[in-house]
């Protein structure tokens, strides 16, 4: 079988060998129940706290709480729901902006349902919130902003450090960050965000592994009912080779964090220069400031769909829109609200590396796009 090229790391990522190996042996010698309290239980829960505790090490945190779950989606709604029930009589108004991941923007939607005023802001043309938009929407009844810090389409970076210094001085609003593609990626400093979230399985951990973390003053309320584990935040019997396995995931991430950066870093420019060169085919909607593990561009005489398929039949993998939306979406939200039009939107791919791709593959993928071009008619 002909060597596959996965080019599609930003919807899921291979498993660490080593990561995979900890989840076999702790489903053997740790499969006692952490809530139990006999001997084997005690001996899995003292190796689920290791793990929380393994996760803020590696985050250099020391005044935050880490709230295990099944992945990034379900500690965005834990995030964004459980603060604002728990804090609505503080205020009832949310921001967040146009070219969030469904789980932030559709859980922020919902709660309009229970009275909650959304402010949606826009993005500016590089696919980042405006500092200024941000200011201009805050009023004395907001209680939460909502910012992804990398953006899965486009890996555009959003200035969370600055905004969170603005917020600052707002007492009762508190900052929300999605960092499922920032997280071992890009250096985002977290000490002005109050609660995050991130996924095992967008840095080579395991798929139904995920976290929310968030500062101990932080008060939130439980989504679903259950006998009160994860600090009564989420209900569930915890499924403890997930959650170790996240943490090993994820201090092996951030170890390697600096020479991915680098190498990734390569890959992007030499992708970046081939699409710049031909302005007759691609509109390029990622830029030299974003996340360098994804690219995303738009086709200007060709279906994304086709030439996403072709490149599949050629064993090199890609993606039109994000994995996250439905099969039924037909554009990109995210590339619409940063251009307004809809045939770019309609006709995006999405590049997006790993530490194992290399530049020949770069080369590989060029050749084989300048191919397919030429063999589709517009």
């Amino acid at each position: 079988m002909a060597k596959i090229i996965y080019l599609d790391n930003a919807a899921t990522s291979k498993v660490f060998p080593e990561v995979l190996d900890s989840y076999q042996r702790i489903t053997t010698e740790y499969f006692a129940n952490p809530s139990s309290i006999h001997a084997l239980g005690q001996k899995s829960a003292r190796l689920l706290e290791t793990s929380r505790a393994q996760i803020l090490r590696t985050l250099k945190l020391d005044n935050h709480e880490v709230i295990f779950t099944s992945g990034a989606t379900e500690a965005n709604n834990l995030a964004i729901k459980g603060y604002c029930f728990a804090n609505k009589t503080r205020g009832n108004h949310i921001i967040t902006n146009a070219g969030e991941h469904p789980s932030v923007l559709n859980s922020i939607l919902e709660m309009e349902q229970f009275g909650f005023e959304v402010t949606v802001l826009p993005l500016n043309d590089k696919g980042v919130v405006e500092v200024k938009d941000v200011v201009h929407a805050l009023n004395k009844r907001t209680i939460l902003v909502s910012l992804m810090a990398v953006n899965n389409e486009t890996g555009a970076i959003n200035p969370l450090e600055e905004i969170g210094e603005i917020l600052k001085t707002y007492p009762k609003i508190v900052l929300h960050a999605d960092m499922a593609q920032a997280i071992g990626k890009v250096p985002i400093p977290l000490d002005n965000i109050d609660l995050f979230t991130f996924a095992g399985h967008k840095i080579h951990g395991l798929q139904g592994s995920g976290a929310l973390i968030k500062k101990k003053n932080i008060l939130l309320r439980a989504i679903n009912a259950g006998g009160g584990q994860e600090y009564n935040l989420r209900s569930g019997t915890n499924t403890l080779a997930l959650s170790a396995s996240l943490a090993k995931a994820l201090r092996l991430i951030v170890e390697q964090q600096k020479d991915n950066y680098q190498h990734i870093a390569k890959l992007r420019d030499r992708l970046l220069k081939y699409l710049n060169e031909h302005p007759d085919k691609y509109k390029l909607n990622s830029y030299f400031q974003a996340n360098p593990y994804i690219v995303n561009f738009s086709l200007l005489n060709r279906k994304a769909s086709v030439v996403v398929e072709a490149l599949s039949n050629r064993n090199i993998m890609v993606s039109s829109l994000s994995a996250c939306h439905s099969k039924k979406e037909k554009h990109s939200a995210v590339i619409y609200a940063m251009c307004q039009n809809m045939q770019l939107a309609a006709n995006t791919i999405r590049i997006s590396f790993s530490y194992e791709n290399t530049l020949e593959e770069v080369d590989t993928l060029i050749a084989n796009l300048e191919d397919i071009l030429k063999e589709i008619k517009q």
